[in-house]
């Protein structure tokens, strides 16, 4: 009985973590996406992969500095617009704001 309850319990909050994590998510895109509506939003702007899987969510340089500009809960997109995350020459608020990927080098 103990070892079924225990089962039960770790699934639970095995479900509750996963369910968290993909609500933080969305909720950062629905922020992000009302401070650049012309963005392009997807996982590749923040993620080396396009479609990342679990344990394959490494972050590129604009996802980095996505987690560099977080205080309290927040995002000072003000800071992250003034940076240039994939060194190509334009600012990331450019960038967002002409739909290319700030975290991509070859789109500008």
């Amino acid at each position: 009985m103990k070892k079924t309850r225990l089962a039960v319990i770790s699934l639970a909050s095995a479900a509750a973590l996963v369910a968290g994590s993909a609500l933080a998510t969305m909720d950062l895109q629905k922020e992000f996406l009302k401070q650049y509506p012309d963005s392009k939003m997807k996982c590749g702007s923040c993620h080396t992969k396009a479609m990342p899987k679990k344990g394959e969510a490494d972050l590129n340089k604009f996802g980095a500095d996505m987690g560099k500009v977080k205080k309290d809960g927040k995002y000072n997109f003000a800071a992250l617009d003034k940076m240039d995350s994939d060194g190509d020459g334009v600012s990331n608020g450019d960038e967002l704001k002409k739909g290319t990927n700030p975290g991509d080098p070859a789109s500008k």
